[in-house]
């Protein structure tokens, strides 16, 4: 095979520069912020930041499109097969170097997305419009090297079948110019310091607005409750999106988020009309050499003030049968997602219902694994899983059906999946939960509660606000430091 799309690799050192500074810095040609803030993991040691998108995948109910240059330039039937025809179009030549992301699709599967796979109805009160899935393909990833302080472009050529010597030349001189350029404008300024941040005042919920009165929230618990009564179901995630103006922009409530609240997975998104910001503590699927693999988490307790009182709740979440009951549905779960797309005898779960520890909290997680058919494309394993059972229910589709009778309305992001789709085939995604979408000057932020068959509705209620929290204090926090005042007041 011939490839069409050639890398070229650039490398700096950054001692005196962060992943911050380069997006502003950089700010009209970035489209994306990827980091992470988790000790166990290796994306922890990098960024990843894109310039210059020049292919966008889009899904709406029914088709989906390649856009280039904002014009639709082919319409298919299902986004695996808007992301085959980019890869067998493009033909990129693989990188060999040892970072875990260099290039390809970034973006969202919005939960609503799961209406074109599954059996579950569109929902009809789609009031903030936004795409079921949306990637950028970027021309230029930038990574930034935490551990050795280095800042790698890799920048993609594309060439056409006619393209002669001289051309092939010409664009290549023309790639290293736009590197120098985008590394000179990189290093051009500093972004400003935040102050030192007060974050020990309640969030008040005074001026946001909730898509669910209390009454009719409890209602539907009560409702849910009853068809797991009946058989129909064993869980069920409802939510409630909240909503409140905001003077800030996407950007602003980002770095804020990532001070008060870092995680596994971080993420900054922008589209043609909307920001994408989220802290996610939660992996959906990762594909790496065609291995994949789910961390089921489910049972959660704060961590304790003294190294004994830790132990005594961790004990206490290890052994608790509630906790380890929904757990135990999630490991099912994650397995049937995987046997969908594995090899025969390759689903294990080589980690069950282990104590991980986090600044804030303590969990119970497991790990299930397997390889991949032959005849499987890594996007079937991200499909197979999405969405997660920990945002919608037991069994899946029964459950979502439930929810999009009872939710006022679509879920939008929310649910859904940020990923990347490496051009090298590997995948990482996270559930888009602690994720904010900043349209027309107004925040939206949701969350949800897992509802039993013991479940109190009141506490439901209370627990959906508790987990909306986090942002909405990001939120009130970015106001105050970046435009000087309080809507909150």
């Amino acid at each position: 095979m011939s490839f069409r799309t050639i890398p070229i690799v650039r490398r700096f050192f950054a001692d005196a520069l962060e992943p911050l500074q380069l997006f502003e810095n950089l700010k009209g040609e970035a489209s994306f912020l990827l980091e992470s803030k988790d000790d166990e993991s290796p994306w922890s040691r990098y960024s990843f930041i894109g310039l210059s998108p020049f292919l966008t995948l889009e899904s709406e109910t029914g088709q989906s499109f390649v856009v280039r240059d904002g014009q639709k330039t082919t319409i298919v039937s299902s986004l695996k097969e808007a992301i085959v025809y980019v890869e067998q179009t493009l033909r990129v030549k693989p990188v060999d170097i040892d970072v875990p992301f260099v290039g390809g699709a970034v973006g969202f599967l919005s939960y609503d997305f799961i209406s074109t796979v599954e059996k579950v109805p569109f929902h009809l009160n789609r009031d903030v419009p936004m795409k079921m899935a949306h990637f950028v393909v970027c021309q230029t990833l930038l990574a930034f090297d935490h551990m050795k302080r280095e800042v790698i472009f890799v920048h993609y050529v594309r060439y056409e079948e006619n393209d002669n010597e001289q051309t092939m030349r010409e664009k290549y001189k023309k790639a290293l110019q736009t590197i120098d350029a985008f590394i000179k404008k990189a290093t051009s300024k500093s972004e400003p310091l935040l102050p030192l941040i007060e974050q020990s005042a309640a969030v008040s919920f005074a001026n946001v607005v909730s898509t669910y009165e209390r009454e009719l929230f409890l209602q539907h618990v009560e409702t849910i409750k009853q068809y797991i009564a009946a058989g129909d179901i064993f869980q069920a995630v409802l939510s409630q999106r909240f909503s409140v103006p905001v003077r800030i922009t996407g950007f602003q409530l980002y770095r804020m988020l990532r001070k008060i609240n870092p995680s596994p997975y971080m993420f900054y998104l922008q589209t043609d009309d909307a920001e994408i910001v989220g802290s996610s503590p939660e992996k959906l699927v990762q594909v790496h050499d065609r291995k994949v693999e789910i961390h089921p988490i489910a049972g959660t307790r704060r961590r304790g003030r003294t190294k004994e009182e830790d132990e005594i709740l961790a004990n206490e979440l290890f052994h608790d049968p509630k906790e380890r009951a929904e757990h135990y549905m999630l490991v099912d779960l994650a397995r049937n997602d995987i046997g969908k797309v594995a090899k025969y005898g390759t689903v294990k779960t080589p980690v069950l219902m282990e104590i991980a520890k986090f600044s804030h909290v303590m969990h119970l997680i497991s790990k299930v694994t397997g390889e991949l058919k032959d005849d499987v494309h890594p996007i079937d394993a991200l499909l197979s899983a999405f969405p997660a059972g920990t945002v919608s229910g037991a069994p899946k589709v029964r459950a979502m059906q439930i929810l999009q009778e009872l939710e006022p309305t679509a879920r939008g992001v929310y649910a859904g999946t940020v990923a990347y789709i490496g051009f090298d085939g590997n995948i990482d995604s996270c559930i888009a939960i602690r994720t904010a979408v900043v349209k027309d000057k107004v925040a939206y932020v949701q969350a949800g509660a897992g509802i039993v068959a013991d479940s109190v509705p009141e506490l439901e209620w209370k627990e959906t606000r508790n987990k909306a929290s986090a942002l909405m204090k990001a939120i009130e926090l970015a106001e105050a430091v970046f435009q000087g005042g309080d809507l909150y007041v």
